[in-house]
């Protein structure tokens, strides 16, 4: 073997040894990528601010900053979750600070059984009607509220709240739409919106389940979905997201907590649990 070949040995297998990595990675992320890219020009074509959430180390985290018709301001991201969510691992939520305000609604998936995630959440506190639970609770909220404006005007609101159904069966059987009664006496998620809540367009992915809730960082809607979103899941959560934000009422003034915690509802073996993030600011 002459000299020549030895070296076009090594030239090709240093070839192979890049290259194939790099063909794997551009031909299995193509679909991603695209996508991104749809995303990114869908915003763009609608004068939304699209950035790449670069620090959490996911390529299909963004954030897009964008406004409804009547010009709400609104903020929209996508991330993953932990890991242990069985049926989705990719959350999109959208939130309008401006409609920030006590806690005085939220929609949320039922439990198996369809247990109320109100009960359970209450039971979980120590609330028990009748025998002292609401002193009980009361001594909680007091110390929560200590540490979170936020998170104790949570308990508060599943314990004074009442289930106000949409109408629409299917949607009812599925979610449970939580309000204070004082406040709020129409469902702010009525039969037509329901329906678009369950059913997606054919070119978004089909979530697992969708939530929302008003805290005092803002109205906040969630899609949570078991793939990367599309630009249909972005764009049709707007048009959700302006549609709900045309039907809830004004909010009742709620100070934001100088600490933590923007309020985020999650089921995980049978129990809600409250989430928050540092600062609400996504």
């Amino acid at each position: 073997m002459s000299q020549t070949q030895r070296l076009l040995i090594v030239v090709v297998g240093f070839a192979i040894t890049i290259g194939l990595p790099i063909g794997l990675y551009v031909l299995l992320t193509r679909g991603r990528r695209r996508a991104m890219r749809e995303i990114r020009q869908g915003a763009e074509g609608q004068a939304w601010r699209y950035r790449l959430r670069h620090w959490q180390g996911n390529p299909t985290a963004f954030r897009v900053d964008g406004k409804t018709h009547s010009g709400l301001s609104w903020v929209m991201t996508s991330g993953s979750t932990r890991g242990y969510d069985k049926g989705w691992s990719r959350v999109l939520r959208l939130r309008v600070p401006i409609l920030g305000g006590e806690a005085d609604l939220a929609v949320l998936p039922r439990g198996s059984g369809h247990r109320s995630a109100g009960d359970v959440l209450l039971r979980e506190s120590g609330y028990r009607p009748g025998a002292g639970g609401e002193a009980l609770t009361a001594r909680a909220v007091a110390r929560v509220a200590a540490f979170s404006g936020a998170l104790a005007s949570g308990l508060e609101f599943f314990q004074n709240s009442r289930e106000l159904p949409s109408g629409l069966a299917a949607f009812d059987a599925a979610y449970e739409i939580l309000v204070l009664p004082q406040q709020i006496q129409q469902p702010p998620v009525d039969a037509a919106l329901g329906q678009r809540l369950m059913n997606w367009p054919a070119n978004a992915i089909a979530p697992h389940s969708v939530l929302a809730w008003r805290d005092a960082f803002g109205l906040h809607i969630e899609a949570r979905l078991p793939a990367p979103p599309t630009w249909g899941n972005a764009s049709y959560l707007a048009a959700l997201g302006e549609e709900l934000c045309a039907r809830v009422p004004a909010p009742q003034s709620s100070p934001v907590p100088p600490t933590f915690a923007t309020l985020g509802w999650r089921r995980h073996g049978g129990i809600v649990k409250v989430e928050w993030s540092a600062d609400g600011s996504d």
